[in-house]
């Protein structure tokens, strides 16, 4: 998974961003576009100690409310260019593991049989019904079948489709 697709992921979390030119800006993040650019809202901006007084003339400009003693200002939103962020900082009760999973990918696998639908899918069946999707039991009640038409003296039709179960289920032998 790519790291955008992983900060896509992060809507309504509060992080911390830590811009190249030393900047931190603290706040919840809305949205995150492919190219990296941040939104943030209900910010904290703190500029470093050696920026000079020309950076806070921009933050006055927006309407923040400042600091003198930090260089601290709150805003209501910001918008940050992603190739002006150094880093991100996660909070620690964040579950990455969760997050890191990619969806598209999972579809993907249970599209092409690598993967299992659904783990609870089996006990749903048989506690529906009595059913249940397992190949050893289809095999069995194919062999089942097969019997009883072969008592009843029933003969097989030539466009039963047993060729075709005989594909999908491998215990079954062509006759």
């Amino acid at each position: 998974m790519k790291l955008v697709h992983f900060l896509m992921k992060l809507r309504n979390e509060q992080v911390t961003v830590e811009l190249k030119n030393g900047t931190t800006v603290w706040g919840t993040l809305q949205t995150v576009s492919p190219q990296m650019n941040a939104t943030l809202t209900d910010v904290k901006l703190s500029l470093p100690s050696k920026s000079g007084n020309g950076a806070m003339a921009g933050v006055f400009l927006t309407g923040g409310q400042h600091n003198s003693e930090q260089k601290t200002t709150a805003l209501q939103y910001i918008n940050i260019r992603g190739n002006t962020i150094r880093q991100i900082i996660l909070p620690d009760s964040l579950n990455v593991d969760s997050l890191l999973v990619d969806e598209r990918h999972l579809q993907r696998m249970r599209h092409t049989g690598k993967l299992a639908e659904d783990s609870g899918r089996k006990r749903r069946m048989e506690s529906n019904g009595g059913q249940s999707n397992a190949p050893n039991e289809r095999c069995e009640r194919e062999r089942e079948r097969e019997i009883e038409r072969e008592e009843n003296g029933t003969p097989k039709p030539w466009n039963s489709g047993w060729r075709r179960v005989a594909l999908v289920y491998p215990c079954i032998r062509n006759a």
